[in-house]
């Protein structure tokens, strides 16, 4: 069979990649291995699925970092945070941001960001084949590409993979997107693991409940100096510790290949060392000197009190007992992390096609004419809070309008008549 346009993955790129190309008419078909799609979506923002982050594009930019900002510049001035969420609303789905900017449907549930997608692809009547592993993608002498699934070849002027990366493989993620890039002349980048969990190596935060430290800033230095900081929540647990300043620092080793890493915990960062040297004294005051009441009193975890101060507190004081001191190391605790846990265990993949050998404008292969990537296919990623999701409905719309760009409209364009929205092959 024949089709315009063959969509490789059934995740986050390759839904928009789907219904962007129906509403501009394209012919296509999405093929996916697994047994249903968005997979992956579902799991997201603790089965809420956080679509974006309500943010302008410039500061999305500076979230993101180089390289993968200058990369992803022009995919998101062309459908930033609020495009996307006027397009889910004229869609059908009501979205909520949180005080911290991540988006979410008013729903709570990711279940319905997912069913908006396969819902609108009904609709508009393009293909989803489902349990339908791609397992060559070949050029052909004539321009086009010939696409072998195990009972079923399509032949096809484009066709863009949006396979995503190679974390979490149960969702379907397992990197045969990259070999095709691969076999087709594509560089890949290394793969690393970006926002995973970080084991820390210190015992008296490994039990069985989790710890929370509910806002700290982490500075990330390697070889003595800084490499950059993270901001939020910290939870450690039996096996890691994680919360998005665990996991957006675990990106900054990933994306700097960092080695000998050491992390400076700031465990109050919206108080100065004085002030927080003023609670601290009045806390001991009121606790009649008893240190872990204090630390308690001015925030610390109860749980981990008094282990932060015999394990930490004293040994860092030398008996000098000082609220100054105590007050410095609650502001830059030192902590030398054990490892990373492992790329299979990651939220997303550091690594993948190389941006070079992709046009940021496009998103078409500089090496192979009518080849397309989108979303997490790409050594593209983010920190937490929506922005890699956003990243691949952005690249995904990228894509489709660089191969329709007459066709597609606003955030909700129509496509041509009845009879082209039904007949999307042609034999």
């Amino acid at each position: 069979m024949t089709t315009d346009l063959v969509i490789i993955g059934g995740g986050a790129a390759g839904l928009m990649a789907g219904v962007t190309a129906a509403e501009a008419g394209l012919r296509g078909v999405i093929l996916e291995r697994r047994h249903r799609v968005g997979l992956k979506m579902l799991l997201c923002g603790n089965n809420r699925c956080n679509v974006t982050h309500r943010d302008g594009v410039a500061a999305m930019l500076t979230a993101y970092g180089e390289p993968v900002a200058t990369f992803l510049r022009p995919a998101l001035t062309r459908f930033p945070p609020a495009a996307l969420e006027a397009w889910f609303r004229s869609v059908g789905l009501a979205t909520m941001a949180q005080e911290d900017g991540r988006v979410f449907p008013r729903s709570g549930k990711a279940d319905d960001v997912v069913h908006v997608f396969t819902d609108r692809l009904r609709d508009l009547g393009m293909p989803l084949v489902l349990n339908c592993p791609v397992t060559a993608v070949e050029r052909q002498p004539d321009g086009g590409f010939l696409v072998t699934c195990p009972k079923l070849v399509l032949r096809g002027p484009r066709v863009l993979i949006a396979t995503g990366g190679v974390s979490y493989p149960k969702t379907g993620s397992v990197g045969d997107g990259q070999v095709f890039a691969k076999a087709l002349g594509h560089r890949i980048e290394p793969y690393r693991p970006g926002l995973a969990g970080i084991e820390l190596g210190i015992p008296w935060l490994e039990g069985p409940v989790d710890v929370r430290f509910p806002d700290t800033r982490v500075r990330v230095l390697a070889s003595g100096e800084i490499r950059g900081e993270t901001r939020g929540e910290i939870l450690c647990g039996a096996a890691c510790a994680r919360g998005p300043a665990m996991l957006d620092a675990s990106r900054l080793i990933a994306r700097g290949v960092l080695r000998d890493v050491v992390f400076l915990i700031d465990l109050f960062p919206a108080s100065t060392v004085e002030v927080l040297s003023q609670r601290l004294r009045a806390e001991l005051r009121r606790c009649h000197g008893d240190w872990p009441r204090a630390l308690t009193g001015a925030g610390l975890p109860g749980s981990v009190a008094r282990e932060f101060f015999i394990e930490v507190l004293q040994p860092a004081a030398g008996g000098d007992g000082s609220v100054r001191v105590a007050a410095d190391v609650l502001k830059g605790w030192r902590i030398r992390p054990r490892r990373v846990r492992p790329l299979k265990e990651a939220m997303v993949t550091v690594g993948g096609v190389s941006l070079e050998d992709v046009d940021p404008v496009s998103m078409q292969s500089r090496r192979c004419p009518g080849l397309c990537f989108a979303g997490e296919v790409l050594d593209v990623d983010g920190p937490t809070g929506g922005y890699n999701l956003h990243a691949a409905f952005a690249t995904a719309r990228l894509a489709v309008v660089s191969l329709a760009p007459a066709s597609v409209g606003g955030p909700a364009s129509t496509v041509g008549s009845p009879a082209r929205r039904r007949s999307r092959f042609r034999g």
